[in-house]
């Protein structure tokens, strides 16, 4: 019977918001079905996520649905957690229009590869932990702070000495525990969302999940 915060999300349509399938996988029951469903959700577009705020009600919430086909991951592995078909994308259709917000516009298939990564910067947005003051996400007595307020940062590309599928950009660090969904924006456009972090202290880089990727484009023309 308590609400928490626990993602982070773009309006990308007047009722539209876009986020993570991870964010979203457990959001499936239907009104009146055993277990969580979108009247379990709701979404804020308040820095503050308080008493104070004004929140909007979740009416349907669709997950990739190869999402939900791929196999479990195991340990850190790169290729068995982000290889297809583990499309990390999911929408949010809210109850109503979100007044005083106006909708990101979204990258267009390949736009990402008209650029020249090496020399562009990013922003990585967020609303999920800040800081750990001691310890790590894991360490048995973490302190971390929680301010609610948006991160963010100004980020690179990081294009040598790992390898990784296509469907994802890395960049140097930046996201943390709770930004998952977010976006990362080229000027105004939303190019990718927040997917992973390597690092427990959220120190080092994390890889973005592209938007202009096919799989990814082809999910948003069939349900957007």
């Amino acid at each position: 019977d308590e609400w928490f915060t626990f993602c982070s999300g773009t309006l990308v349509a007047q009722d539209v918001v876009l986020t993570a399938a991870h964010c979203t996988d457990f959001f499936t029951a239907a009104v009146g079905e055993e277990g969580l469903g979108p009247d379990d959700l709701r979404v804020t577009f308040d820095v503050v996520a308080d008493e104070d705020a004004t929140y909007y009600g979740a009416e349907t919430v669709v997950v990739n649905p190869d999402w939900l086909t791929a196999p479990p991951g195991k340990g850190n592995s790169k290729h068995l957690f982000l290889a297809s078909p583990a499309e990390d994308i999911a929408l949010i259709f809210l109850e109503s229009d979100v007044s005083g917000v106006t909708p990101a516009p979204v990258a267009e298939p390949g736009y990402l590869d008209g650029l020249d990564l090496t020399s562009e910067i990013f922003t990585v947005v967020g609303y999920g932990t800040d800081e750990f003051v001691t310890g790590s996400f894991f360490a048995p007595n973490a302190i971390t702070l929680f301010d609610g307020v948006r991160s963010y940062r100004d980020v690179t590309v990081i294009t040598t000495h790992d390898a990784f599928p296509d469907r994802f950009l890395k960049i140097t660090a930046g996201v943390c525990f709770g930004d998952s969904g977010g976006p990362l924006f080229h000027g105004d456009t939303l190019v990718a969302l927040n997917t992973w972090t390597f690092s427990a202290r959220c120190a080092g880089p994390n890889l973005e999940y592209r938007v202009d990727s096919a799989q990814a484009q082809e999910f948003l023309d069939t349900y957007l």
